[in-house]
């Protein structure tokens, strides 16, 4: 199943390769030496988040929503925002060094676990911050109501047919004891109008089990009219009990940067991803080369937050990772498992098709672990092998940069 390759030469530490590609494969400037070094430390953080339980159990199609003294805590643990997110002049979004950099200024939804990570965007825009801001002006219950709804999603996924535009929208709430699947459906237009969502019984391979009334808005927000950043605004449960929920979706290339380790075995498995990475840095003409990489996430705000990430081969092999969003209050260091294609479920990773596409790569990966985060659009993952017979279970780190694209002006007439 994979290619014959000679076994390398032991390298020492100093001379450690570290390998930069574009989302294309393009060589980009090599940086300093670094190691991918063993981790002791296990133990995996919440990624299930605290936001203050669901949605109350419906009554007909009420919201019905808990009294004033048990709002659950979302609602009195949602940070301040702050009128601006000033980043340094000498940031960049495809310098991986950028992952664990200090003092750089997050994009958070506003949701956080019950240990206190945070969940984040995957951008450097102030969507986040703008739409939180003006969710703080409305009167007290109106807030109490969006808060909760917000709390209660579970997962969200967008689905848009090239050819025709049509989009489809899953939502996961937490209701009760219960988390209900709500589909919605709609045309998502490349120009400056919002188009309605309404809601439908099936949509990306699920069933509706939900019996509120939910449909919204949905809008494409990149300043050239695409839609890798899409704004969806919808209303749960029926007036004068109904809520307003915000949820951004981010769908674009990205750049990858590899660590990988000066010594490791001669696991065949690896070593056709050692030659993956190694290929594509020398644009070498074959299969086994880097065709594309991208950052799906989905966002809400003062929620949750998802992602995926892919990898593809010319050759149709593809490497899938996906989990939520999280980062602490100081730093960008997180321990947080990601499930993995082929292998778990995720309802990140049902953003991606896998028409076509080929699992030995992803199945001959044994874990993977999200290890920074700087809530900005990067993201680094610490990969190990799987085991395989005697040889030892070789990891490398991979660092996944969002292509940031502008968005339109931020106010109220672009985001209705």
């Amino acid at each position: 199943m994979f290619p014959t390759m000679t076994k390398h030469a032991v390298i020492t530490s100093a001379l450690l390769a570290t390998l930069a590609l574009s989302a294309c494969g393009k060589k980009k400037e090599l940086v300093g030496p670094g190691a991918v070094k063993a981790q002791t430390k296990t133990e995996t953080q919440d990624t299930t988040g605290n936001l203050g339980g669901g949605l109350p159990e419906p009554k007909g199609t009420e919201l019905n929503p808990p009294p004033v003294n048990k709002v659950p805590p979302v609602v009195d643990s949602i940070p301040e925002v702050k009128d601006k997110y000033q980043l340094p002049e000498d940031y960049k979004a495809n310098d991986a060094s950028n992952v664990d950099r200090k003092g750089l200024s997050k994009r958070l939804t506003g949701g956080t676990t019950a240990e206190g990570l945070n969940y984040t965007s995957t951008s450097t825009d102030e969507l986040l911050n703008f739409l939180r801001a003006r969710n703080q002006k409305v009167n007290h219950d109106t807030r109490r109501l969006n808060l909760e709804a917000a709390a209660s999603i579970v997962s969200a996924k967008m689905t848009v047919d090239k050819a025709t535009r049509d989009t489809a929208v899953t939502l996961k709430i937490q209701e009760g004891s219960e988390v209900k699947v709500y589909n919605l459906a709609g045309y998502l237009a490349e120009d400056e109008y919002a188009s309605a969502l309404t809601t439908v019984i099936s949509a990306n391979g699920e069933i509706a089990t939900g019996i509120r009334p939910v449909d919204g808005t949905i809008k494409c927000l990149d300043m050239d009219g695409g839609c890798e950043t899409t704004f969806a605004r919808l209303k749960i449960g029926q007036s004068p009990n109904s809520a307003i929920a915000n949820i951004v979706f981010r769908n674009s290339k990205a750049d990858v940067h590899f660590d990988l380790p000066g010594e490791y075995s001669n696991n065949p498995e690896y070593l056709v991803i050692r030659e993956l990475v190694h290929s594509s840095i020398k644009r070498l003409n074959h299969d086994n080369t880097i065709k594309s990489v991208t950052m799906n996430s989905w966002e809400v705000v003062n929620g949750r937050s998802g992602v995926a990430l892919t990898i593809k081969a010319r050759n149709g092999e593809l490497l899938g990772f996906a989990g939520p969003l999280l980062a602490p209050e100081t730093g960008t260091r997180v321990n947080v498992k990601l499930s993995r294609i082929a292998k778990e479920d995720d309802d990140s990773l049902d953003l991606i098709s896998l028409n076509s596409a080929k699992l030995n790569y992803a199945n001959s990966v044994g874990e993977a672990r999200m290890v920074a985060n700087n809530g900005l659009g990067q993201v680094k993952i610490l990969v190990k092998m799987r085991q395989r017979g005697s040889h030892a279970q070789d990891q490398f780190l991979v660092t996944f940069m969002r292509t940031i694209k502008p968005i339109v002006e931020l106010s109220d007439e672009n985001l209705k």
